[in-house]
C-alpha cells in the first residue's frame, strides 16, 4: 500500500492548473500556500478570486498529502484505510473547489472530467489493488 500512496501523492502533484499567462503543476501551489495560511488563515468560500482559491488548494491538497503520508506509518490495517479515505476525500475536494468555478459551465465540466483520471488511479491503487492482491 506504500507504493500506492506515493503514487497517488505525485500524481495529484503533477495534475496542471491555469496560472497567469500560462500553467503550473500543483505542487508549486502546495509550496506557495504554507506561507500564505500562515500569514492569512483558510477560508473556503465559492466566491473568492481564483489566485485566492489556489491558496486554499494548494493548502487542502498538501494536508491531503500529509494525512496520505502518515497513513503510511500506521501499523493498523483499519486506521492506515482511514487515512488513506480522508486524504483522498481533501485531495479531491481540492480538485473539485479549483474547478467550481463561473467559467462557463461546458469548462467546469472538461476541468472535472480531466481531473476524474487522477481520482480513478487512486481508486484503483489504493483500494482495488489492495481488494485483488488478498
Amino acid at each position: 500500500m506504500r507504493k500506492e500512496s506515493l503514487i497517488t501523492i505525485l500524481l495529484h502533484s503533477l495534475i496542471v492548473i491555469g496560472f497567469g499567462h500560462g500553467l503550473e503543476f500543483l505542487i508549486f501551489f502546495d509550496i506557495l500556500s504554507i506561507p500564505n495560511f500562515l500569514k492569512n488563515g483558510i477560508q473556503v468560500d465559492f466566491e473568492l478570486s481564483y489566485t485566492d482559491r489556489l491558496m486554499n488548494v494548494g493548502f487542502i491538497s498538501i494536508l491531503g498529502k500529509l494525512i496520505l503520508i502518515l497513513g503510511l506509518f500506521q501499523k493498523a490495517t483499519i486506521s492506515k484505510m482511514i487515512f488513506n479515505i480522508i486524504g483522498i476525500i481533501l485531495l479531491l475536494f481540492a480538485v473539485i473547489y479549483i474547478s467550481l468555478m463561473e467559467i462557463g459551465i461546458m469548462k467546469v465540466y472538461m476541468l472535472f472530467l480531466f481531473s476524474l483520471v487522477f481520482l480513478f488511479l487512486s481508486i484503483q491503487f489504493l483500494f482495488l489493488r489492495k481488494l485483488l492482491l488478498n
